[in-house]
């Protein structure tokens, strides 16, 4: 049907507009928060800096579809609204169901691509990508420590280096933070090693004949009273598990369906005492995977009454209300993905509310568009 092609194309285009802007957002943030550090030391090259953004891109893409899809739908059936095109459709006989039938057909498809991209491709990419930054990191882990620079990549330290020389480290400053970024001790050293731990992702810093003195968080500058301690030999294990986006929280997320079955199954046969909230864990990190699919569906169920509503006047206001929903629903799914850790729960069931209560408040506002 001409009318069919002509909406599908509409929201194809606009869609696809949305959902760029979108990736590239997304992308950009999570590049500035996991490489920029690793790029601004010279670690990632230009080629290797693009390559992880190519395979990057596809996993953004299940989280800006649904935010994609319910801006091209406000924007093209706003507008066709606001022209009085949707009162000639339903002029001419045409229902509500048809008229939108292009919407779902492209909600449907974005829910198919979302999910074989979470099933499939995201745990892939997610370890290609931790896998070639931490080779990088790995190449040349003291590139972290340029001459006369204040480090902060490390949580807890600031370190300063007067010069290096291969592995070593030259007159040596190390600031140990506490959690409000106070320093709490000074270090200082001649020489100092540099090595890295692969089973730990962690750098290995040795300082040799270093003079530790304790300092008064809220009074820095007061060093007088100050006791000094010596030290032959002084080791600090800097962790880079911010940079390389290696955090335990997230291990199960990057792990294949497959694999997340055979640990499922393998939970179940335990006779161990936590193996409930083993499975529990493992069954919320599975529906995850698809629950999350289906959003682009939800979204859309409560753009599509919002977009026939607007006129000239509510179109921003109706833009404004799909966002806020759209962000409710997003927290409320990662609140249901906290609830992990509590197994007697059933996170693995209720990470589907946002879906049934987003699809029964978009399934009511449709059915009373369509009475109109």
């Amino acid at each position: 049907m001409r009318l069919h092609r002509y909406i599908f194309g509409q929201l194809l285009l606009a869609g696809a507009m949305a959902v760029a802007v979108f990736v590239f957002v997304l992308v950009f943030f999570k590049m500035i928060k996991v490489v920029g550090g690793p790029l601004a030391n010279g670690q990632i090259s230009g080629e290797m800096f693009f390559y992880l953004i190519g395979i990057t891109i596809p996993v953004m893409l299940p989280y800006a579809l649904p935010l994609g899809l319910l801006t091209a739908i406000l924007l093209v059936l706003g507008r066709l609204s606001a022209q009085n095109e949707i009162v000639a459709m339903k002029a001419a006989g045409l229902s509500l169901w048809r008229i939108t039938a292009p919407v779902f057909a492209l909600a449907l498809l974005g829910v198919v691509l979302s999910g074989v991209i979470n099933v499939y491709y995201a745990p892939i990419a997610d370890t290609a990508f931790r896998t070639t930054l931490q080779g990088a990191v790995k190449t040349d882990p003291l590139s972290f420590f340029a001459p006369r620079t204040f480090v902060k990549d490390f949580p807890g330290y600031i370190i300063f280096t007067e010069r290096r020389e291969g592995n070593e480290l030259r007159e040596i400053h190390v600031w140990e933070l506490d959690d409000k970024w106070r320093a709490q001790r000074q270090l200082q050293g001649e020489r100092a090693l540099l090595d890295f731990d692969e089973g730990t992702t962690e750098i290995v810093l040795t300082v040799f004949d270093a003079n530790v003195q304790l300092m008064d968080p809220d009074t820095p500058a007061n060093l007088a009273d100050m006791p000094i301690l010596e030290f032959e030999r002084s080791e600090f294990r800097l962790s880079l598990a911010d940079i390389l986006g290696d955090k335990k929280q997230t291990k199960l997320s990057i792990k294949a369906i497959d694999e997340l079955m055979e640990l499922r199954q393998a939970a179940i046969n335990s006779d161990a005492e936590d193996a409930f909230e083993k499975r529990i864990e493992l069954q919320t990190a599975i529906q995850k995977k698809f629950s999350f699919s289906f959003a682009v569906l939800s979204l859309s169920l409560v753009a599509i009454p919002l977009g026939i509503k607007a006129s000239r006047t509510e179109t921003y206001a109706n833009f404004a209300l799909a966002l806020l929903l759209a962000i409710s629903y997003f927290v409320v799914f990662i609140f249901c993905s906290w609830l992990e850790k509590h197994p007697t729960m059933r996170p693995d069931l209720l990470i589907w509310v946002p879906n049934f209560a987003y699809q029964a408040l978009g399934g009511y506002l449709f059915w009373r568009a369509s009475r109109r």
